[in-house]
């Protein structure tokens, strides 16, 4: 391949970005998805490992500024409790039917918020989220927690509910 000119055109155009980001703009969710299956090796002393790294992985494909993480139920004290996570320092501990996260546990049902700022039970502990998903965990017909992912302004989580959904089944097989 031939070196470019200054002001020669690309020979590959790049896409123009919008403004917008949409988590499958760099990454295929199938390929993802398919990732985090491919962690799964049956080796059940690694069920936290696989967790980290799950999370690890859906981070990268995320916009900088983003948070994924779980909140996990404590029964002793009738809480979500911050589990394994990627992002900034998070709130620790969300009472039931609090937040997005503690409403996602009572309603036990997929939540999208699209500005997490207009909404009444918002608990903030992070300025720089604007969009929040969160998904409920389940171990059998119990519901263990929730997975929960926030985006900075500027970015969309409008089409990811479905590709988030299946990401939390999968993570949910090693809590």
């Amino acid at each position: 391949m031939k070196a470019l000119r200054l002001g020669e055109p690309h020979p590959y155009p790049l896409r123009k970005m919008e403004c917008e980001y949409s988590l499958l703009m760099n990454f295929d969710g199938t390929t993802l998805i398919a990732s985090l299956s491919a962690l799964d090796d049956g080796k059940d002393y690694l069920r936290l490992a696989h967790v980290g790294n799950a999370l690890s992985l859906l981070k990268t494909s995320v916009p900088p500024g983003a948070w994924i993480g779980l909140y996990l139920y404590d029964p002793s004290v009738s809480k979500l409790i911050l589990s394994q996570f990627q992002g900034t320092p998070a709130c620790e501990e969300i009472k039931i039917g609090k937040g997005v996260v503690g409403e996602c546990f009572l309603k036990k049902e997929s939540i999208l918020v699209k500005d997490v700022h207009s909404y009444p039970n918002y608990i903030c502990c992070d300025e720089s989220a604007c969009s929040e998903i969160c998904v409920p965990l389940y171990k059998g017909e119990e519901c263990i927690g929730v997975f929960d992912i926030d985006y900075p302004k500027g970015y969309s989580l409008e089409d990811e509910l479905p590709f988030y959904e299946e990401a939390g089944k999968i993570i949910e097989r090693w809590l």
